[in-house]
């Protein structure tokens, strides 16, 4: 079986369309979170997790959607997330409604901050090293920090825990004696400081990441025709 790994895509759907067309051949999509936020396009976002039959857990932005009554109406983030809303269906919310905190595909844990608590960053070697003590599995996939790369523990008496990067792409081949915390990087919004849409395929031992590009502009124009923030674009072309 090889899944597409996807998470952070939230509502870019040029980012998707390109990812879509770039990936190699899979069979299912495992999605790790905030279909939703920042970018117009949760709704196609949405339709298509849905069309593909997607097995999705809750990300802090689609869980913040699903909240927002409860939610003080206050910033970018929160104005954009009521905006999304207010444009989705009943069908869209029940299935948002429907993804878990967590997610266990083939013994592999799906998760989108930290096996510990799915708000957290996993961003750091003791994040990583709580992360790994919380999880008996092997393998765990997360997204929320919008880094591609994965933590690695090395079993033993006195686990060793390293990170290796990803932002560029690359493979990642577990052996026996390693566990690992893997992310894809973000679809829609990549913070590594390298530009495109960032994905993983999955089969097996293999974690093969990539990095493509796409036009920005198609992002710019919808921001514009939505009058949505100028700096959503400006992180795009910096990746950050």
């Amino acid at each position: 079986m090889r899944y597409l790994v996807l998470s952070d895509i939230h509502g870019n759907w040029p980012a998707l369309e390109a990812v879509l067309q770039a990936a190699p051949p899979f069979d299912r999509v495992l999605f790790l979170g905030d279909a939703v936020g920042y970018y117009p396009d949760g709704d196609r976002v949405l339709d298509w997790l849905m069309e593909v039959g997607a097995e999705g857990v809750l990300g802090n932005h689609d869980a913040w959607l699903l909240a927002l009554e409860a939610l003080p109406k206050e910033g970018a983030v929160l104005e954009i997330l009521a905006w999304q809303r207010a444009r989705l269906s009943r069908a869209h919310l029940e299935y948002l409604a429907s993804w878990p905190w967590q997610r266990e595909v083939e013994g592999a844990l799906l998760v989108h901050g930290s096996p510990c608590d799915p708000l957290e960053y996993l961003d750091d070697l003791e994040p990583a090293r709580q992360g790994f003590a919380c999880t008996e599995a092997r393998l765990a996939f997360h997204g929320h920090t919008h880094l591609a790369g994965a933590f690695l523990e090395l079993s033993g008496p006195r686990p060793w825990v390293r990170y290796q990067r990803f932002a560029e792409g690359g493979e990642l081949i577990l052996p026996p004696a390693v566990r690992a915390l893997v992310n894809p990087g973000s679809v829609g919004q990549p913070r590594d400081g390298v530009p495109g849409a960032a994905f993983a395929l999955w089969e097996e031992e293999r974690i093969a990441f990539f990095r493509v590009g796409y036009d920005l502009e198609k992002v710019a124009r919808r921001l514009r025709e939505e009058g949505f923030p100028e700096w959503l674009y400006t992180r795009l072309t910096l990746g950050e």
